[in-house]
């Protein structure tokens, strides 16, 4: 089976792209909806990030997403040691997931793929780019995302060029039908 991990910065589309890709039938495994599960429901994991973030890491049993967002973007260490906890049991839960795949390839969806130096688990890596106007507009839409934030978020994830230039795919995301049609010519290659 091919791997091909799918990223881009954050509001770039990767959502939309999943979405056509599962609509294409390919098996898709998105990294962030893993590491949430793992974080909320691994005790040792869970544990772990406690120590490093003190209890309002959690509300109850929930993961507190919004006071984990402020503290890492805020503090490379912090950003630095929470991707060293967690990034290794997602990586080990997509290698479970990869044994029960039966297709000619598998997407992985994840903002940080050359970030976190993953890039060699892949056969290919797809990029998606889209202009910075169009990710403050979609971002300012979801709750907590103050520009600020997003510029943070931004600072923190390697530039959409660099991105693009070290992914065997580019695609430009400036609207949903020219994603698809990038989508389906990368399909017809791979299926």
């Amino acid at each position: 089976m091919i791997k091909i991990g799918l990223t881009g910065v954050i509001g770039s589309g990767k959502t939309t792209a999943v979405n056509h890709f599962i609509s294409l039938g390919v098996p898709v495994f998105i990294a962030d909806d893993s590491a949430k599960k793992l974080m909320t429901n691994d005790t040792d994991l869970k544990s772990d990030i406690i120590d490093l973030l003190g209890e309002n890491a959690y509300l109850g049993l929930e993961l507190n997403k919004e006071f984990i967002s402020d503290r890492i973007f805020n503090n490379k260490d912090l950003l630095i040691s929470i991707n060293n906890l967690v990034h290794p049991k997602v990586n080990n839960a997509y290698k479970n997931w990869l044994e029960e795949q039966n297709f000619a390839y598998s997407i992985y969806e994840a903002a940080l793929i050359f970030e976190n130096k993953s890039e060699s688990h892949f056969d290919k890596i797809i990029c998606i780019k889209t202009p910075l106007d169009i990710i403050h507009y979609r971002l300012k839409s979801r709750p907590h995302y103050s520009k600020n934030k997003i510029n943070l978020i931004l600072k923190n994830q390697i530039n959409q060029d660099v991105k693009c230039s070290k992914s065997d795919f580019c695609i430009d995301n400036t609207s949903i039908d020219e994603l698809r049609e990038q989508i389906n010519r990368i399909h017809f290659n791979f299926k």
